[in-house]
This record gives C-alpha cells, sequence and structure tokens, in this order.
C-alpha cells in the first residue's frame, strides 16, 4: 500500500504504527461518507487521512467535515478537520 495518501504515515508516526492503525480502523472509516471526499481520492481508495495524511495527488472543493464526528477521530483521541487536506494530526501539530 504505497500510493500516494493510502498508507504514508504521519509525521512522527512509524510505519508499522500507521498499518495497525489502518488494519483496525478501515471499516469505521467515515471519509468515503463525506462531502469533501471526491472522485480522486475514491479512484485511490484513499481513507483514513486522519492517520495517513492528506491526499497529495487530488485538488479539493472543501464542502463540509464529517472528522469531528468520526468514530475512528474519537477513539484515537483526535481533534482536527478536514485531514485530507491539511494532514494527519502529527502532520497538523
Amino acid at each position: 500500500m504505497d500510493r500516494p495518501g493510502r498508507c504514508r504515515a504521519g509525521r512522527g508516526m512509524m510505519a508499522g504504527t500507521a498499518e495497525q492503525l489502518i488494519r483496525k480502523n478501515r471499516a469505521r472509516c467515515i471519509c468515503g461518507t463525506c462531502p469533501t471526499y471526491n472522485e480522486c481520492m475514491r479512484a485511490a481508495e484513499s481513507l483514513l487521512f486522519c492517520v495517513v495524511g492528506k491526499a497529495e495527488n487530488c485538488t479539493f472543493d472543501p464542502k463540509d467535515c464529517l472528522c469531528p464526528t468520526c468514530p475512528v477521530i474519537k477513539t484515537l483521541g483526535l481533534k482536527r478537520a478536514f485531514s485530507c487536506i491539511r494532514g494527519s494530526a502529527a502532520d497538523q501539530g
């Protein structure tokens, strides 16, 4: 899983840890239902932006953000929004 935006660990996160988080949380991820999620992200099968970071090769039309309601975000104790655009919690500082 080395396509851009799929499994690139956020800054400071070890790749093995990111892989574990992806496996554990992929089914719970709601990125695909978000109004900002687009065809570019869908084509790359990108999800879990809060873990893997932003979708590097996609352009965006920010509409609304479901990050604050995401069960993965809540489980991981994160508070950031628009992870698909701004990057993972580690990327955003």
